[in-house]
C-alpha cells in the first residue's frame, strides 16, 4: 500500500528572504547608531555642565589651543531674592562688564554671601557663566538640565525602537511593531529620568557612561528576547 504524499512545501523566495535580512539589518544598525548619538549627546552635555571644575585657564601654559577652557571675571550683585515652591530656590541677578545682567540659581550659602552691592568672581565656559563664588562660597548655575536631558531621552528611546523592531522584524514581522514602539517609549522615560540625575554628577568617563550603556542594553535585549519568544 502506498503512502500518503506529503504536502510540497512552497518554494523558498530567496530574494524576498534576503530583502528581509537586509531591512532588518538596516533597522539594527540605525538603532544602535541613534543611541551611539544619544550617549554621545550624554557626554557632551556632562562636559558641558562641569568641564570648567578641570578646564585650564584660558592663555596660560597648560592651556593648548584649540581645547576649551576657563575665563574669570568680576561681576557686580544687583539683586537678589527667593522663590518658593517644593523648595526654595535661591536666584541673584549679577551685572557684567562685557554683558547684559543675567539672573543666575545658586546655592543657600552663596545667596547669603552675595548681597546686593557684593563682588562676585565669575568662571566662563564655553561662552557662558558656569560658577559664581564668592566669599569662598561657590555655585554652578546650570540649575536642571531639562533641556539635554530631553534630547538624550528621545535619541535613546528611538535607538531602542529601531533596534527592536531590525532584530525581530524577520520573525515578527508587524507584530513586532507596537512593542518596539512601546519599548521605545518607556526607554525615552527611563533615559529621561536618568539624564536629569547623572548629566551634573562628577564621575569618571567609564563609570558615568557605563549606567546608561548598561541599562539601555538591558532593556533592548530584555524586549527582543519577548517578542522573539511570544
Amino acid at each position: 500500500m502506498n503512502a500518503p504524499a506529503k504536502a510540497a512545501r512552497p518554494p523558498l523566495d530567496r530574494s524576498r528572504l534576503a530583502g528581509t535580512v537586509a531591512a532588518s539589518g538596516l533597522l539594527a544598525l540605525a538603532g544602535l547608531a541613534t543611541a551611539v548619538l544619544g550617549f554621545s549627546w550624554f557626554l557632551d552635555a556632562n562636559d558641558a555642565a562641569l568641564g570648567y571644575r578641570s578646564a585650564p585657564v584660558c592663555g596660560t601654559a597648560q592651556h593648548a589651543t584649540g581645547t576649551d577652557c576657563v575665563r574669570r571675571e568680576t561681576g557686580k550683585v544687583t539683586d537678589r531674592y527667593t522663590v518658593s515652591g517644593d523648595g526654595t530656590t535661591y536666584i541673584v541677578k549679577v551685572a557684567r562688564e562685557a554683558a547684559p545682567a543675567h539672573r543666575y540659581e545658586v546655592t543657600g550659602n552663596l545667596y547669603t554671601a552675595a548681597e546686593v552691592g557684593t563682588d562676585v568672581d565669575l568662571t566662563l565656559y564655553r561662552g557662558r557663566v558656569a560658577e559664581l563664588s564668592s566669599q569662598g562660597h561657590r555655585s554652578g548655575t546650570l540649575g536642571t538640565p531639562w533641556l539635554p536631558s530631553l534630547k538624550v531621552s528621545l535619541l535613546a528611546g528611538l535607538g531602542a525602537t529601531l533596534t527592536i523592531l531590525g532584530l525581530t522584524w524577520s520573525r515578527a514581522g508587524t507584530r513586532a511593531a507596537s512593542f518596539a514602539l512601546a519599548m521605545g517609549g518607556f526607554t525615552a522615560v527611563t533615559a529621561m529620568l536618568g539624564c536629569l540625575g547623572l548629566i551634573t554628577t562628577s564621575l569618571p568617563v567609564a563609570a558615568l557612561l557605563a549606567v546608561p550603556v548598561l541599562g539601555w542594553l538591558a532593556m533592548t535585549v530584555s524586549a527582543t528576547v519577548i517578542v522573539r519568544d511570544s
